[in-house]
Order: C-alpha cells, then sequence, then structure tokens
C-alpha cells in the first residue's frame, strides 16, 4: 500500500477546493488535492464572478486569464416574454461598471464555471509543493489529535494520505462531512429544473446592450436562458415535475421547440449538446469542522444558483480557510487562529442559503454586492496609482497616516524569526481619511483586507503588539457563531 504524508489533504476540486489550495501552496504549505472525477468538469454551471472574487484573483495575478475567457455582457439581468420580445433590465445582484468604479480596483465579470477552474488549476499547479490527482476518490477518512488518515482509491489501488488537516470540498455528497457525522439543516429542495446545454446563433438574435441572464415570463413558472461562451453556447432552464416526467419525455425534437420559443425565433438552428436535471436547494452545515476535519463550499452549504451565490460564497470560504491554515502550519499563528473560520463564514453561509431559497422576485437584490465587501477596507486609488487592497501582504499590514512615524517603529520592532510579518506604510492624507485613521492613527489589516485593530493617533508602546497577539489567538472571547460579539 502506497503512504502519502502532506500538510493538507484537500478533497474535491471545484472552486472552493482549488482556492483553499491555491492559498495554501501560496504560503508554502505541502498540499494534496484530490478529485474522484477524471478531470475538470466540461459543463459552464456558475457563470457569474462576483466583485469580491474578482479581487482575490486579481491579487493572485489571474484577472486577465479570467477575462480572456469572459463574456463580453453585463451583469445585469433581462426580462421579457422571448428574446427577440421587448423587455427590461433588472439587477442580479452584482454592481454596474460605475458602481464597481467607486468601491474596488477591478469589475465583476460573466465566465463560465469550465473557464474559472482551469485558470486556477493551472495557477495550482505552478505553485511549488502541491500534488493535484484526479479520479482518486476518498473512500475513508479517520481522525486523532495528531492528523488524519484518508484512504484514497485509485485506479491502481488504495493509497493511505497522512495529513495535518483535511478540507472537505467535495460538494453535495461530501464523504469529509459524512466521515464527520455532520449533518445539514434548511428549506430543503424548494425547486426542480430541466436543464438543456446547446449551440445556436442566439446572440444574433440580440441587440445591444447584452446581459449574462435572461427570464422569460409566460404563462406558468419563468424559463431562464444564460450565455455561457464567447460564442454560440447557451444554458435553457425550465421548471419541472420529476415526480411524473423523466427525460425520456423531453426527446431532442421538443428542446429544440422549448429553445426556439424561448428566443423568440421559430427557424433558429439548434445543436443540442446536453440535457440534465437539477434540483434548487438551501441547505447548511450544522458545524463547518469537526477538529481536523474542515468543509468548504458545496459540502458547507447548497445554495440555489440565484446571484451566482453558491460559486462565490464557495470560493470566499476556500481563500479564508486557506490562508489561515497556513498561517498556522507557518508557525505564523496558533490553532486557535482556525476557530474563526467557522465564526466568521457560517454567518455568510447562513444568509446566503436564506436568500437563495426566498429567490430575487420576492426581495431587492440590487445591493447585495456589498455584503461582500463589507469586512474589508475600503478601496482608494493612491497617487502611485495603486488600490490600498494592492498594499496589502502575506501577512498582516499595517496602514498609518502621513504622521505615523512611531507606528512604523513600532511595527520594526515586532519582526524576528518565525513571527508573522507585519509590514508597515504610510499613506498620504486623502487615503488616510478614506481609511478613518486620520494623520497620526493606523490601522492593522489581516491579508484578507479585513481590519481588526483602528487607532485614531499615535500608539501606546505595546498597542500594536497586542493587537498582533489578538489576532494569531483570536482573542475574541465574545463572539459566537453568528459573528457578533457579545460586547456590542
Amino acid at each position: 500500500m502506497t503512504i502519502t504524508r502532506t500538510d493538507v489533504l484537500v478533497v474535491g476540486a471545484g472552486p472552493a477546493g482549488l482556492t483553499a489550495a491555491i492559498a495554501l501552496g501560496r504560503a508554502g504549505a505541502h498540499v494534496t488535492l484530490v478529485e474522484r472525477r477524471t478531470a475538470l468538469s466540461p459543463f459552464p454551471r456558475a457563470t457569474g464572478v462576483s466583485l469580491r472574487t474578482m479581487e482575490l484573483l486579481r491579487a493572485w495575478g489571474l484577472e486577465h486569464d479570467i477575462r480572456a475567457g469572459a463574456l463580453d455582457v453585463g451583469t445585469d439581468g433581462w426580462i421579457g416574454p422571448a428574446l427577440t420580445a421587448p423587455g427590461q433590465t433588472v439587477p442580479t445582484g452584482f454592481p454596474n461598471p460605475a458602481q464597481a468604479a467607486e468601491l474596488s480596483p477591478t469589475t465583476p465579470a460573466i465566465a463560465p464555471q469550465d473557464h474559472l477552474e482551469p485558470v486556477l488549476l493551472r495557477h495550482l499547479q505552478s505553485l511549488t509543493g502541491t500534488d493535484v490527482r484526479f479520479g482518486a476518490e476518498v473512500v475513508a477518512v479517520e481522525q486523532d489529535d495528531d492528523g488524519v488518515r484518508a484512504d484514497v482509491r485509485t485506479a491502481t489501488g488504495v493509497e493511505t494520505v497522512y495529513a495535518r488537516y483535511v478540507i472537505g470540498a467535495d460538494g453535495a455528497r461530501s464523504a469529509v462531512r459524512r466521515a464527520a457525522d455532520i449533518g445539514m439543516t434548511g428549506p430543503g429542495d424548494v425547486g426542480a429544473y430541466l436543464a438543456v446545454v446547446f449551440r445556436g446563433p442566439v446572440a444574433d438574435l440580440l441587440g445591444e446592450p447584452r446581459h449574462g441572464l435572461h427570464m422569460l415570463v409566460r404563462p406558468g413558472p419563468p424559463w431562464v436562458m444564460l450565455p455561457t461562451d464567447r460564442t454560440d453556447r447557451w444554458v435553457f432552464s425550465m421548471t419541472w415535475d420529476p415526480a411524473s416526467e423523466s427525460l425520456d419525455d423531453y426527446p431532442r425534437e421538443r428542446l429544440v421547440e422549448l429553445v426556439r420559443a424561448a428566443a423568440g425565433a421559430p427557424d433558429l438552428p439548434v445543436d443540442i449538446v446536453w440535457t440534465g436535471d437539477f434540483t434548487f436547494t438551501a441547505l447548511i452545515a450544522d458545524t463547518y469542522r469537526d477538529r481536523r476535519l474542515f468543509l468548504v463550499g458545496d459540502a458547507a452549504h447548497r445554495m440555489t444558483p440565484r446571484g451566482a451565490a453558491g460559486m462565490n460564497t464557495a470560493i470566499h470560504d476556500g481563500y479564508d480557510l486557506g490562508w489561515k491554515l497556513g498561517w498556522v502550519l507557518k508557525g505564523w499563528a496558533d490553532e486557535s487562529l482556525l476557530d474563526s473560520y467557522e465564526t466568521e463564514r457560517y454567518p455568510v453561509g447562513l444568509r446566503n442559503v436564506e436568500r437563495s431559497a426566498v429567490g430575487a422576485a420576492r426581495r431587492d437584490v440590487s445591493a447585495d454586492y456589498l455584503d461582500e465587501l463589507a469586512d474589508r477596507i475600503p478601496h482608494a486609488w493612491l497617487p502611485d496609482g495603486r488600490s490600498t487592497l494592492d498594499l496589502l501582504g502575506s501577512g498582516l499590514t499595517l496602514l498609518a497616516g502621513p504622521q505615523g512615524a512611531s507606528w512604523v517603529d513600532q511595527a520594526m520592532g515586532l519582526r524576528h524569526d518565525g513571527a508573522v510579518p507585519v509590514e508597515a506604510r504610510t499613506v498620504d492624507a486623502s487615503t488616510a481619511g478614506v481609511l478613518g485613521i486620520g494623520a497620526s492613527g493606523a490601522v492593522l489589516v489581516r491579508p484578507d483586507g479585513r481590519p481588526t485593530t483602528r487607532w485614531a493617533a499615535a500608539p501606546a508602546a505595546s498597542a500594536l503588539g497586542l493587537a498582533v497577539r489578538a489576532v494569531l489567538f483570536d482573542l475574541d472571547p465574545g463572539r459566537t457563531r453568528d459573528g457578533r460579539s457579545e460586547a456590542a
């Protein structure tokens, strides 16, 4: 039997698993990622890449690669009786270009998941100490105080992997979640849908501007059409009743007629690529962690596709857990830092699960994007053309006002081998005002942009050291899993 030892075993090569593995790999951890499929999914699946997700990808130098496969369409939606009929624009929870420019150095994108995932995979494979294996299925997981043993079945037999931690990014039927005996709660199934991937010259029917989502209002439940590449690949979906219908009831000829009806073009050439069904589900895991086992993405929460919340929430999960585990493995932080993964990410997952179950038709989604940005420092352009977000490093960053030289001196005094690096920078008066620190104040910021401590004036001798220690040991005893502080 082959035996492998690694720092972290990541199970699942979807957006959450790839993102977690990248964050770990960039931190210098040894990562083994296993995926039971023999290749990445060939289906477009989610297409909306949110503003916050693009910020994270931009920080890794991947923005250009993502936009290379992005569609030249708006991130808003359109609603009408058919694609060729008059309709109106509707919000989808993403900012428009003007709103994004006020908030961020980048913009959201419409890029299909089968383009996004290969970009992430290539970046992961470029990192030292990362091992990616397809056709490898986890069949057993056992943990103790020292680590985790996982049995992984491949085409050549069963391999044993010993890891310090395991991340379950293995989807709705997560083997890691089952091994941890973690249940899920929530509304459950909230709708069944038939989906058709097809090719056809639909874009030729549309005017400008183009949209990333088309909702077709008709007698009965609405239909949906969305573009998934730059040429002619589209998805058509509609509700159906799997209890009384089957895919056999939808032969190619019937599917072609449905697509043509949705397009409002009775002679549209249609090439059916794939047909399947899926269920809108809203559930969240009872906990995101069992000792050394962690859940991210669909293993932790299942959401409907509305607003692309599922994929983006999954990516943010993976990023958050990845950098925190990386810090612990490097010896920068105490293991107590890992407690903050659930206390910070569970409330986000719960909110997005509940929102997805309600749906856009019954609530105002126009400013949903603000929630993703609420916990990071504001974006502002610096005189040298960089964003405040570009100042963040892999450790902690101290941003001080123009009269904050004493902050820089205190940060220099904290540097020693094995400690989390604290990079100190002074900013101009205008930027200091945006950050809320004033001329002699400062703010301590985590690598994800989340401010931990803000001071309005010059420091006491031990102020920065105590603030750093609070981050490394997750010292907030009053905080509960819903993210609130009892003192607040």
